[in-house]
């Protein structure tokens, strides 16, 4: 279990619905791209993708819950951007260097650790320029504790989910990390919101994560250490919104357990699901959920954001079957909308469509089909 991380001051007490990307990432200049030239977008500098996504998260959802930009960045021929990247830049005290087989720990802090704690400075003094006088809520993107537990190695190249004692620093240095942040943006006057996408929870609960050869797999992590980790971080940081890839139920040890109960016993007091991914019995989870008071936020496609005028197609994927299982419509008020590309954690981390009419879709589609569905909701009667 992790220690409690310090809280932030003046952080706000509850995350209110709103629509949102779920990260902004947009690609870097060129090689060919000479500094200081002007991109596609007027106004925007080219060689300054941190900027460029500040700018268009202020300029588009204005008052309502701003994300934290993420630039992407070249690798090799083609665009990648890494959220395990961002997350190692807030471990606290912890050093970090990337090998053939992703991050993992070391003695001392290297390249790649000044890149990534660089890449994170550009963003915040991105988010103070353009969001000056901003003081609304603010959306940080990361991969949850888990998440990141998973793909970090020791200096050995064991996984550090296999090793209790690692596991344990490493969350508690993040939730210290993240806490710290949250900080600074509180004394920009804004107030921050943590969402953490927890995509590997039930391969890690089920013993079913592999090991760095792949033939075989790293025993189970306790159910009660798995929550009292994640609760543990959750409990001192901003508003915490959970993004879970569904809400499909966990078997253990001949028994059932239910998103809702994942979700309660995390401690999160927001929940965020593809809505791609939801049927019968996840539409039921999260009316439980809902009912309960804990926030629902629901993730569109990515590709929705190429159609950001396709409003009303949306707005009845999400009314028809929640009406269906008996809920009235208006309930759907208490939605918040994400929209826009997933956190990109694979290794190597790569990106589709970002470059050309793809980045103009990723910086300004996703946010106005979020902005404009989490309005349509709002006028429900």
């Amino acid at each position: 279990m992790a220690e409690q991380a310090v809280p932030a001051s003046g952080q706000p007490a509850t995350l209110r619905p709103a629509g949102t990307t779920t990260g902004i990432w947009v690609p870097g200049p060129k090689p060919d791209v000479a500094a200081g030239s002007v991109s596609g977008a007027a106004g925007y500098i080219a060689n300054s993708p941190g900027r460029e996504a500040a700018a268009a998260a202020f300029d588009h959802l204005g008052d309502e819950l701003v994300p934290m930009p993420l630039n992407a960045h070249r690798s090799e021929d083609r665009w990648g951007a890494d959220a395990i990247g961002r997350a190692v830049g807030l471990l606290t005290d912890l050093h970090v260097d990337r090998a053939s087989f992703g991050w993992r720990l070391t003695s001392a802090g290297g390249r790649d650790e000044r890149i990534e704690s660089s890449a994170l400075s550009e963003a915040f003094d991105a988010i103070a320029e353009y969001g000056d006088g901003y003081t609304g809520q603010v959306q940080i993107s990361l991969p949850g504790p888990w998440t990141l537990v998973t793909a970090l190695s020791l200096s050995s190249g064991a996984p550090v989910l296999g090793d209790l004692g690692a596991r344990r620093d490493v969350i508690q240095a993040y939730a210290f990390g993240i806490a710290e942040f949250a900080d600074k943006l509180c004394a920009l006057g804004m107030q921050p919101v943590v969402r953490l996408v927890e995509t590997r929870l039930h391969p890690v609960l089920t013993g079913t994560w592999p090991t760095v050869s792949g033939w075989a797999t790293l025993p189970a992590v306790s159910e009660t250490q798995v929550y009292a980790a994640l609760a543990s971080t959750l409990r001192h940081l901003p508003p915490v919104l959970l993004s879970l890839p569904d809400f499909e139920p966990l078997h253990l040890q001949g028994k059932e357990i239910t998103a809702a109960e994942v979700v309660r016993n995390s401690g999160a007091t927001a929940v965020s699901v593809p809505l791609a991914s939801l049927k019968a019995h996840g539409w039921e989870q999260l009316a439980i959920l809902s009912e309960a008071g804990v926030g629902t936020w629901m993730g569109l496609p990515p590709t929705a954001g190429s159609q950001p005028k396709e409003v009303k197609h949306w707005l009845n994927r999400i009314m028809t079957p929640w009406t269906r299982i008996g809920m009235g419509a208006a309930s759907l008020r208490g939605f918040g909308v994400l929209a826009g590309e997933e956190l990109p954690m694979a290794y190597p981390p790569l990106l589709t469509s970002v470059e050309g009419d793809g980045a103009a879709n990723l910086g300004t589609g996703t946010m106005m089909i979020a902005a404009g569905l989490r309005r349509a909701i709002e006028e429900i009667e």
